[in-house]
């Protein structure tokens, strides 16, 4: 019995509700039916605003520049500094313009003022970068060769091999030269002395093919860094074959007279 004492409780809840429900839309509907009273309404809301007194004042508009000055000037002028063409009224009204709006209102004549992107372009070319090779540096081969044997001031021999120094004409060591008392002396044994003295038996560089060459050869050697052709021209023992790089030097130990070209050195 309680079960269904419990359904009974139910569905008469369940019709409450309905009706409830439908007195709500009853009431819902009669109160948007009602006619709004705008007399209800205050006075301040009825009364519009004043239009007048709330507009700001406007400023005045800028005067308008005359249509002369936006002609075109005239480039060529006539030497006085005003372009010709231009009315002297339309120019004088704007300057006027242009100091009040401190602005400057000027025609740009395309003929005269042209873009260069507005030429027709071509279709692009790849350039082959430059190449900027450096040179290299010429290596000269150098032979070291020890014990050299001075035979003639320009000449050395190395056992039975004989190197001739180039540049230079080798002195006689059998060459003798006058003084200045009108007498002689041995000046190709004195020269032959000063290249030996000079070498001490040291070992010299010279850019030759091969260190075990046969005969008599040609090439240029030094002692360290200084070359000894050079160094015999400076001093005067040994004379230069025309065209040599070294004349000027042996002209000048000549001028000085120095080495053969002087006195007795002994």
């Amino acid at each position: 019995m309680r079960p269904l004492g419990t359904l009974v409780t139910g569905l008469a809840g369940l019709a409450l509700w309905a009706a409830l429900l439908s007195v709500a839309g009853r009431n819902i509907g009669t109160r948007e039916s009602d006619t709004f009273e705008i007399d209800d309404m205050s006075t301040e809301w009825a009364e519009p605003a004043d239009i007048t007194d709330a507009t700001p004042a406007l400023e005045p508009a800028p005067a308008a520049i005359p249509s002369e000055a936006l002609k075109p000037l005239d480039l060529s002028g006539d030497g006085d500094g005003t372009e010709t063409g231009v009315p002297a009224e339309a120019a004088a009204g704007t300057t006027t313009a242009t100091q009040g709006s401190n602005r400057g209102v000027r025609a740009v004549n395309p003929e005269l003022f042209a873009s260069p992107l507005t030429e027709a372009l071509g279709p692009l070319e790849r350039v082959a970068p430059l190449e900027t090779k450096t040179p290299a540096p010429q290596r000269v081969k150098l032979v070291l060769l020890p014990r050299p044997e001075s035979v003639e001031a320009g000449l050395i021999a190395f056992g039975l091999r004989n190197l001739k120094l180039a540049d230079i004409t080798s002195t006689d060591r059998m060459r003798v030269c006058p003084t200045a008392s009108g007498g002689n002396w041995p000046c190709g044994m004195v020269a032959r002395t000063q290249q030996r003295m000079f070498l001490r038996n040291r070992t010299i560089a010279c850019d030759a093919d091969k260190a075990d060459w046969e005969g008599t050869i040609e090439a240029h050697c030094q002692v360290g860094e200084i070359d000894i052709a050079t160094w015999l021209a400076e001093n005067g023992w040994v004379e230069t074959p025309p065209g040599s790089p070294l004349g000027s030097l042996s002209e000048r130990a000549r001028s000085e007279r120095r080495g053969i070209f002087g006195d007795d050195q002994r």
